[in-house]
């Protein structure tokens, strides 16, 4: 048996795309990929599993979700034309797990929304990464929202809450973090077929900081993730990658599954730790 704490990590991109019923080459590919990594950290047996998406974004504390069974319908805010702009979700969360994560957060200076009502808002990224990742619904998770305001290092501090929360309670756990890469749109309608990344020296930024993930240089990566966030538009300024490194999940080289065009937008899949990442 493992010891208690994260046991590995994942990275993924959450657009719809990938759910989509004719998918470009490189949507299909992420989504395999991402059905793939989810196999393996499903062989861990996990407790929990820790999920930020950069599409949960909140402007006041960090908000984590304490519904244990959100359930419904959502349609995308942008993508509401197409078959995979209609989602529908049964997700399973740790809210006793949750709780003691947010006490930590305040504990630590921060401050800690609980978040409980019937019909709340599931973002797209969640949707996305729990069909893909977990389609028969068996992991628990632990969600906390991406705060607008907050800087990576604070996100850093959020995410090692969460691993210290975990280690206390003597509890085995992996960590996924949704997020794309450079987040360019292709700026007009497409088929599938014609996607693209939409900027040369995006593409550029993402391999280059996609290299220093291989090469496990997650300090380096970090220490230019805000001229990545400025030359290639990265989600979200990248920040998911410092809340992935606070929660030690990032530890060695990763394993890139895929990278590809979503739309004009980088995404990759790559994991950490996995069983079977080293073939």
């Amino acid at each position: 048996m493992a010891e208690p704490g994260i046991q590995a990590g994942v990275l993924m991109p959450g657009m719809p795309h990938l759910l989509a019923d004719r998918p470009a080459p490189s949507w299909a590919a992420l989504a395999d990929s991402a059905r793939t990594v989810g196999e393996r950290l499903r062989r861990l047996e996990p407790d929990v599993v820790l999920l930020l998406s950069t599409q949960w974004f909140t402007v006041l504390g960090h908000q984590l979700q304490c519904d244990p069974n959100p359930r419904g319908g959502h349609t995308d805010e942008n993508w509401y034309a197409y078959d995979y702009g209609h989602l529908e979700y049964d997700l399973r969360f740790d809210v006793d797990f949750t709780e003691r994560w947010a006490a930590r957060i305040d504990s630590c200076g921060m401050q800690a929304r609980r978040t409980r009502y019937d019909g709340f808002p599931i973002d797209t990224g969640t949707i996305v990464a729990s069909a893909l990742i977990d389609p028969r619904r068996s992991l628990r998770w632990a969600q906390v929202s991406c705060n607008l305001y907050a800087d990576a290092d604070t996100l850093a501090r959020v995410g090692r809450a969460g691993a210290q929360t975990a280690h206390d309670a003597g509890l085995r756990a992996a960590v996924v973090v949704v997020s794309g890469m450079s987040s360019g749109l292709i700026q007009q309608w497409i088929e599938p077929d014609q996607d693209h990344i939409a900027e040369p020296a995006h593409d550029r930024w993402n391999l280059r900081i996609l290299q220093l993930l291989l090469d496990g240089q997650i300090d380096e990566a970090l220490a230019v993730r805000e001229d990545f966030a400025r030359q290639a538009q990265a989600d979200s300024q990248f920040r998911a990658l410092a809340f992935l490194a606070g929660t030690g999940a990032a530890t060695g080289a990763a394993q890139q599954h895929t990278y590809g065009p979503i739309w004009g937008t980088g995404g990759a899949v790559l994991s950490w730790n996995l069983p079977g990442d080293s073939e």
